[in-house]
């Protein structure tokens, strides 16, 4: 016999990115050695809008989320042309109470973001959280230019062996930057098998206070 429910989301913090973190928290305890990654759309002269899968990298003080980019590369570009963004995080399998015996489907939207690149003086800290093969790529790999792939790979091999015999951390390189996104709105939605899915949503105020609501799917 066919089933049917209604998702719940239930307890849900005052503010939305302590829901965000929350449900990272819960990946990770679940999944510790998973990477968290989250979908962002810009607009572009070219193709319209372009979207691209991208690290969730952290969140900032002021409880924005960031992200990493290149100077050099077309997501820079689109975004100083256009600040405003898409940002979408899919967690596919998350308990995030101790009550709950099967995982469901969370999705997190940022609506109305604006991307706000972050000053010289903050950069060094989200540098100093790259993974090595990160760093790597923003120093030496071109981007969305035609390569050859063995040049780039004997390329990649030679820089590596060269910074391990060195010993000496990677410095930052003047093209790397980061944004934060000031959201007017987070949109959570949750839900599992045969269910119809529950969301709340947060709406900032004209006071910058946070409001918020279940809205229907």
């Amino acid at each position: 016999m066919e089933q049917s429910s209604v998702a719940h989301i239930v307890d849900y913090p005052d503010e939305p990115i302590d829901l965000l973190q929350q449900l990272l928290d819960a990946v990770k305890k679940h999944h510790p050695n998973s990477q968290q990654y989250m979908n962002l759309a810009t607009v572009d002269d070219e193709f319209a809008v372009l979207n691209r899968t991208v690290l969730y990298r952290g969140i900032s003080a002021d409880k924005c989320i960031i992200y990493v980019t290149q100077r050099f590369t077309r997501n820079y570009e689109n975004i100083k042309a256009n600040a405003k963004c898409g940002v979408t995080i899919l967690m596919p399998e998350v308990m995030l109470t101790s009550q709950e015996t099967t995982p469901s489907i969370w999705q997190v939207r940022l609506l109305g973001a604006t991307a706000v690149e972050l000053p010289e003086s903050e950069l060094d800290a989200w540098w100093n959280r790259e993974l090595l093969s990160a760093k790597i790529r923003d120093i030496i790999f071109p981007c969305g230019q035609p390569v050859d792939y063995d040049e780039l790979k004997a390329k990649h091999d030679q820089f590596l062996k060269e910074y391990q015999e060195s010993g000496k951390p990677l410095q930052r390189p003047p093209t790397f930057t980061a944004f934060k996104f000031e959201a007017q709105r987070y949109d959570f939605l949750k839900v599992g098998v045969n269910q119809i899915a529950d969301r709340v949503q947060y709406r900032r105020q004209a006071n910058g206070t946070w409001e918020a609501m279940h809205v229907s799917t």
